[in-house]
């Protein structure tokens, strides 16, 4: 961190602090403070000795003693809080009595009285079979999460999540428990307020679920073994997020306002080449490769450090979020209107994300057994996405330093002849970022109405209708422009519009029903359709005019245009019974038909059914000696069975598409082949899990262990070219859908909450959840038995092989072994006396004399070369020895969450981390070469230089001739031709474990009896970092790598060099009234 930065966290600590100080010295002379005593007993009876008495909003505080007795202090109309371990927290105002006696109850809130929502209904956290993990507003509203998905990261066990660009508004890769699909729809469905949302995002685009404004949540519950997503059926395969959002509540109206105001930087400069450092290697490469040297550059010692690109790109962004809300009611009707606007620059010229939101919800009890009810949703998205992961975020580290950012003149600087000859492939990023403009916008509306009957207690009827829509505007701009010999000859453009609309009606009845008090069951009977339609039209051109950048300005002769639509539709019926008896024994059983237009006749329909057990031994009668420390124990087991059928609509058919000819105008061609055989993925999955609660529920662990078996892979199958599929050609039809393999994921994860100190001046508690999972391709069905996905950036080059016995998406190259630095190197000990002689391809071999005149020498590995593994022993290093080298997915991921609170003032940090995941450093393969006519990272000045064992010996025998000591070494030589030193490698793949403290907020909450003379119910500041540190020796920007494709898990772990995900710092205020 920087001084300045330093200096406002520090101005921000000093503001709290003074906000303390100041509050401590106001007195209020208008409450005259009275003598309140009491007695403290439980529910039998018995005093309780040491309950903690406080005074709300004030530093005031008494104990119980012995006997249950208390005296404190108090004004009329202050409320007391009776508190202490294991109990329920009393909250009493004070009247005219002088005597408050109070009667504490046990605590079971942990587990009897935490509704979750489970789809389509609510159940006690007590009667839970399945997993699912619960999150409250009150455990990320420290941290500055803009999204949903941001919000999650690290604090539910099970869940792994990376964010796939910084880009304000980016898309996010979330996975439950592992991979279940190896297509671009391994994503979760979100759930809000009944609503199904598409949460597929790209590297750049717009998050789908970005547009949920993170203040409106009241929970979120996270579904993640078959028994519970099983109600959700062929959508529930790779878990269900299930968001609440806040309603109405009984009572006089709140107001409440919160404003977050701060700035955003990166965290981590790649350490690059200064001038002073280029110029030597420029120095040393004109005289490897025989060209001349740059006057210039004729003595590097008196340049200076030139144009850093990084920090020329990167810049302080500001950032800031205002949340309004009221809400309120009576028994009759409840309501809740809220708003919300967060614009957020991005750290990238060209980068931003403004997001408005207004939001109304109303629920109403018309009649002794009738509710109605509704909310409404409006958002607005604007995302400027001006930078893409090459063509600027790499250029920034290739551009060489010696180019200015803008010329004399104030044109845009650019690599030259004169100021680089060898240089003259980079444009200059930041005029591209600040000249490119790729702007969408999106409007979108979200409600749902409802009507509940409750004719009788123990039977309910509801029935619902929701829907979303949303327009979605893209606008793209890339002006033609010339920096210095980088030329980018006419612009382009391009405009896409997308009209989406999805509706659902469901209708549910509900029998609730205890009978001799100890058997209690409840069914639940539904049936859901829905609708979901796209509506896509796209059209560009190139040519014009800078000035002019609408699509009609363009070169209307090569205009493009092309367009689609198609609507999807689902019928589902479906069912769950809970059983329970006497709180001890508990069963769940879900079962679900849907019917879906993707699939053909024969194929549509899809049954899922789900069953699961509970015994709460806590409960027996033989366990009652151990109540007093176990409060809690219950062991669960599950089964079910769940289904995927996120592909394109009717995708087993065949459409037409319109194709140009040559000579006789339009024609209609088949877009697609067809797959009459198509059907759903299907995941079975079995959980065992313990949930345990000790010490008066100060500890609570919950732990499962699960096993998930995914069968029918669905992929989009690459045939050969013959077949008249791919886009190498125009008019090609696209590959088809096939079910290809399975997978099989298994794990163990656990959370544990503790209560480490409760009292009234100072309180801790921590939350800790560990992730293991494993995930293995068991069956792969295609010609050779893997999928290959090739490196964006490079066509050539084979990244990633998902194949049978392997997990997904395992990086396939050569294995980095060492540097060759002398002949010696070449000879493999055979372990028996004897050596081998390692031939890489134009390897030389004992005894090769050097020929600098023949082509195929030249290019060969050579002393100061890299060397790579013969992996099957025959002597030869070629692409035979290509190997798996590393795994995307880590062995274990954990978060770890403290919270403080020492009198008015609160403080919490969060870490989490991953250890054992590789990726691919693909910005790092292209600035490590010596030889790079980019710039370098400043390692690469330590290259191997080579010098003679004997000067007077025949300098071209290559036993003569060794690598001179003090390089770096994993750096190879500097050489005339291309070698292989940069090919794809184990060198490339890095570890990318990583801790990293991701939040710390202070706050400083004002006492009540301060400032409710002035109409306020409670008034917070707090300073807040977010992605304060990471610890880790990944090299590249950020060790926590998505997919260089979207959602897609073939590419995982490959970084492509995404805009990175910034340090923020802010100052909030939270205010009542």
């Amino acid at each position: 961190m920087n001084r300045k930065t330093i200096a406002v966290f520090l101005t921000g600590f000093l503001f709290i602090f003074s906000a303390q100080v100041f509050a401590n010295h106001v007195k209020d002379a208008a409450f005259q403070d009275i003598r309140i005593t009491g007695t403290i007993k439980d529910k039998s009876g018995d005093p309780i000795v040491g309950v903690i008495v406080s005074i709300l909003g004030t530093n005031k505080s008494a104990s119980s003693d012995k006997n249950g007795k208390y005296a404190i202090m108090a004004s009329k109309g202050q409320i007391l809080i009776f508190s202490y371990i294991g109990m329920k927290k009393q909250n009493i105002t004070v009247g005219t009595n002088r005597v408050i006696d109070v009667v504490l109850k046990d605590d079971e809130i942990n587990l009897n009285e935490v509704v979750v929502n489970v789809g389509y209904g609510t159940m006690k956290r007590s009667d839970l079979t399945g997993s699912v993990s619960s999150i409250t507003a009150k455990s990320y509203e420290n941290s500055v999460s803009t999204t949903l998905d941001q919000a999650l990261q690290g604090r539910v066990a099970g869940l792994q999540m990376a964010q796939n660009s910084g880009v304000p508004g980016g898309g996010s890769s979330i996975q439950i428990r592992g991979v279940s699909s190896i297509s671009n729809t391994n994503e979760p469905i979100y759930v809000v307020d009944g609503v199904i949302i598409n949460g597929k995002t790209g590297d750049n685009d717009v998050n789908a679920i970005a547009s949920i404004n993170p203040a409106d949540i009241e929970s979120v519950e996270i579904l993640k073994d078959a028994s519970a997503t099983a109600i959700y059926g062929a959508q529930g395969a790779n878990g269900v997020i299930i968001v609440t959002l806040k309603k109405g509540k009984e009572g006089i109206p709140i107001f409440n306002f919160n404003t977050k105001q701060g700035y955003q930087e990166i965290p981590k400069f790649i350490d690059m080449m200064n001038l002073r450092e280029y110029a030597q290697q420029r120095n040393d490469m004109s005289d490897v490769l025989g060209y001349g040297r740059r006057a210039d550059f004729a003595n590097p010692s008196i340049l200076g450090e030139g144009t850093n690109w990084q920090k020329e790109l990167y810049s302080h962004a500001p950032m800031q979020t205002y949340d309004i809300s009221v809400r309120g009611g009576n028994r009759a009707s409840t309501y809740s209107i809220s708003a919300g606007y967060l614009n957020q620059d991005g750290i990238v010229f060209g980068a931003g994300y403004k997001r408005g939101t207004f939001r109304v919800s109303t629920d109403n009890q018309v009649g002794s057994w009738v509710k109605m009810g509704g909310s409404v949703n409006v958002n607005t998205d604007k995302q400027e996405t001006s930078v893409s992961s090459w063509s600027v975020i790499g250029s920034s580290l290739f551009q060489a330093p010696s180019i200015p950012v803008r010329n004399a003149d104030g044109s845009y600087g650019g690599p030259t002849t004169e100021l680089d000859p060898n240089n003259l492939s980079y444009a200059n990023p930041v005029a591209i970022a600040l000249l490119n403009q790729r702007n969408r916008d999106k409007f979108g509306t979200r409600g749902n109405m409802y009507l509940n009957l409750q004719p009788l207690k123990w039977f309910n009827f509801r029935t619902e209708f929701s829907g979303e829509g949303n327009i979605d505007n893209y606008q793209e701009f890339l002006p033609a422009y010339q920096f210095g010999q980088s030329v980018k000859a006419s612009p382009d453009n391009r405009h896409d519009k997308t009209f989406r609309t999805f509706w659902s009606w469901k209708n549910l009845a509900n029998f609730d029903k205890t009978f001799a008090k100890k058997h209690r069951m409840t069914l639940m009977v539904g049936q859901e359709m829905w609708s979901r339609y796209s509506d896509f039209l796209s059209g560009n051109r190139q040519g014009g005019s800078n000035e002019l950048t609408g699509l009609d300005a363009g070169d209307a002769t090569i205009a493009q245009n092309s367009g689609n639509s198609g609507k999807n539709t689902m019928f589902s019926i479906f069912s769950r019974l809970t059983y329970d008896y006497a709180g001890k024994y508990a069963f769940t059983g879900t079962i679900r038909r849907d019917g879906s237009s993707n699939f053909a006749p024969g194929h549509q329909w899809g049954t899922f059914p789900s069953a699961a057990a509970a015994w709460r031994i806590s409960e027996e009668d033989f366990f009652k000696p151990l109540k007093d420390v176990v409060n809690n124990m219950k062991f669960r087991l599950s089964y079910g069975k769940v289904g995927n059928s996120n592909v394109s609509a009717f995708a087993y058919g065949s459409n037409l598409i319109n194709v140009p000819t040559a000579n006789w105008g339009p024609s209609f061609k088949t877009g697609n082949i067809s797959n009459e055989n198509l059907s759903w993925e299907t995941t079975k999955s079995w959980n065992a899990g313990l949930d345990l609660n000790l010490f008066k529920n100060r500890i609570e662990l919950i732990v499962d262990a699960y096993i998930k078996k995914t069968d029918d892979l669905l992929l989009r199958l690459s045939l050969p070219a013959f077949t008249g599929t791919g886009s190498a050609y125009p008019g090609t039809a696209e590959a088809p859908w096939y079910n290809i393999g399975a997978i099989q994921n298994k794990g163990v994860e656990f959370t544990l909450n503790t209560v480490n100190i409760s009292k009234s001046e100072f309180s801790w508690n921590s939350a800790l959840v560990f992730t293991l999972n494993r995930n293995m391709v068991t069956r792969m069905n295609t010609e050779t038995a893997d999928v290959p996905m090739y490196d964006y950036s490079n066509g050539n080059n084979i990244v990633t092989r998902t194949m049978t016995g392997s997990p997904v998406s395992q990086f396939y190259g050569y294995k980095y072994v060492g540097r060759i630095n002398s002949a010696a190197d070449f000879l493999k000990d055979n372990g028996n006396g004897t050596s081998t002689v390692i031939v890489p391809t134009f390897k030389y071999r004992k005894g090769d004399i050097i020929n600098n005149t023949d082509p195929a020498l030249i290019s060969s590995t050579y002393i100061g070369d890299l060397l790579f593994a013969d992996v099957n022993g025959d002597g030869i290093v070629n692409d035979a020895d290509i190997t798996n080298i590393g795994n995307p997915f880590p062995d274990f991921t954990f978060g770890f969450t403290n919270n403080f609170k020492y009198g008015n003032f609160d403080f919490s940090f969060f870490l989490d981390g991953a250890v054992g995941a590789k990726a691919f450093n693909i910005l790092r393969s292209r600035t490590d070469d010596p030889r790079s006519s980019a710039n370098v990272r400043k390692y690469v000045a330590n290259y191997a230089k080579l010098g003679y064992i004997d000067g007077n010996a025949d300098n071209k025998n290559i036993w003569n001739v060794y690598v001179l000591p003090g390089s770096d070494p994993d750096v190879g030589r500097m050489s005339v031709q291309n070698t292989n030193n940069s090919i794809f490698s184990s060198r490339f793949v890095e570890d990318v474990t990583y801790l990293r403290i991701q939040n710390i907020t202070l706050g400083y909450r004002f006492p009540t009896k301060m400032i409710s003379k002035y109409g306020l119910k409670g008034l917070r500041v707090y300073s807040n970092l977010q992605n304060v540190y990471t610890f880790s020796n990944y090299s590249g920007y950020d060790p926590l790598v998505g997919s260089q494709s979207g959602q897609s898990m073939l590419r995982y772990g490959v970084d492509g060099g995404s805009v990175p995900v910034p340090r923020i710092y802010t100052f909030g205020l939270d205010l009542n009234f």
